[in-house]
């Protein structure tokens, strides 16, 4: 099972709307494209929190990133 098979199987139907995409490292990205991109600071949405909260409590290792596209997390 991919690591993005296993963040859907953690996330309930409330979280359907993120993308989640699978690194070729074996982590797995996680996306709130509803989020607004700044070019200043660190935007995370409500969401993209609680989400990372439920994959920590089930032990995915978690880091919050910041692309051009703005902020995602990446989950091992």
């Amino acid at each position: 099972m991919t690591s993005a098979q296993q963040v859907r199987n953690v996330l309930s139907e409330e979280y359907r709307d993120l993308i989640v995409e699978d690194l070729n490292d074996g982590s797995a990205v996680v996306r709130d494209m509803s989020a607004t991109n700044t070019t200043r600071g660190f935007p995370v949405s409500e969401t993209l929190c609680r989400c990372a909260d439920l994959l920590a409590d089930e032990g995915f290792v978690i880091a919050l990133v910041r692309d051009e596209d703005g902020v995602y997390l990446n989950a091992h």
